[in-house]
């Protein structure tokens, strides 16, 4: 249905206007799209990428484009996608889902002096919206921050395209875990206090600055009150559960760490929670349950770094905690 669809409204608009010498037909069209259908069915996707981007290129058609970034997507070919995605984009500006993976994809690959340029108009359009407008535009540029896989050129790129708006309080909140995720605490914990001290309610920035103490074992019993109140404010969020679970376990009291890691792991089993729930259940000798506990960690994230470092710094083996056999266990390596 895809092809014949695509077929269709291609054949229809390549109908409509004068076909310029560089244009491929009508019937070009749809026989390079079922061929290209044909290749995805026999297993050559490499084939049908190329021949879909190739026709988006010449056509400028959006949904050639659209085929041809989900394909690029699928196969992994993220500088194919992006090239597709700005033809996709360019042919359907309204398109949120084709703006949003052209923003990720630029994050992605370090084409900042691009992404800045057009979040410096949607910027500028925005504020001419009203704050509305503003809010729901600096709430997608935390969101796309977040993603970028180098902490430093991220917050540099939210700093210039935020400019005098820099401390607003979605802003702050994003820019001082980037700088945790580059270990500059210092200026981690300065944005998460001016956050506070705006926001005394704030949970997420109280949980934050307390997880962070908590997990470098410093300044415990600050860390703890800080959670204390995050959790009086959201008591069923799970990562405040586990934070509280981890500060818990950080003061030498694992028994009393328990019932909030379970409690955040029966709402959110994901691989840093579960990192911290099977590290607690292993040092209390419960070693088959700390093992399962990994093993759905793994599934859920096999990559996570928390997980990965639980992992090797207890000397457990990936393999064994997949496998299962708690004889086979302990990795003398010390290796995940």
């Amino acid at each position: 249905m895809l092809a014949a669809g695509l077929c269709l409204g291609m054949a229809a608009q390549a109908s409509k206007g004068p076909s310029a010498a560089a244009e491929p037909s009508p019937a070009s069209i749809v026989f390079q799209i079922l061929a290209s259908e044909l290749a995805l069915q026999q297993g050559e996707h490499g084939v049908a990428l190329a021949t879909y981007l190739s026709l988006a290129q010449r056509t400028q058609d959006a949904a050639v484009a659209e085929r041809a970034c989900r394909l690029a997507l699928n196969g992994r070919a993220p500088r194919q996608a992006l090239e597709a995605g700005v033809i996709w984009l360019a042919a359907k500006p309204e398109s949120a889902e084709a703006q949003d993976i052209v923003d990720s994809l630029q994050m992605l690959l370090g084409f900042h002096n691009d992404l800045r340029q057009s979040l410096l108009a949607r910027r500028a359009k925005a504020e001419q919206n009203g704050e509305t407008s503003l809010a729901a535009f600096y709430d997608r540029l935390a969101a796309l921050s977040a993603k970028g896989p180098d902490p430093v050129k991220s917050v540099a790129l939210l700093e210039s395209v935020a400019l005098d708006h820099a401390n607003r309080s979605e802003l702050l909140y994003t820019r001082a875990m980037l700088y945790e995720r580059s270990k500059n605490f210092a200026q981690m914990e300065f944005l998460l206090r001016s956050l506070i001290a705006k926001e005394p309610n704030h949970a997420h920035a109280l949980n934050a600055l307390g997880y962070s103490f908590a997990d470098r074992n410093e300044r415990l019993p600050e860390a703890r009150a800080l959670i204390e109140q995050a959790l009086q404010l959201l008591p069923n969020d799970p990562h405040i559960l586990d934070s509280m679970g981890w500060v818990y376990f950080r003061q030498g009291l694992p028994r009393d760490a328990l019932p909030f890691l379970y409690s955040a792991y029966e709402r959110q089993p994901d691989a840093e929670i579960s990192a911290h729930l099977g590290e607690v259940l292993w040092q209390l000798s419960r070693a088959d349950e700390a093992l399962a506990v990994f093993r759905l960690g793994l599934s859920h994230d096999p990559q996570n770094a928390v997980l990965r470092e639980t992992l090797s710094r207890l000397g457990i083996a990936r393999k064994a905690v997949l496998s299962d056999p708690l004889s086979e266990a302990l990795d003398p390596s010390g290796s995940p």
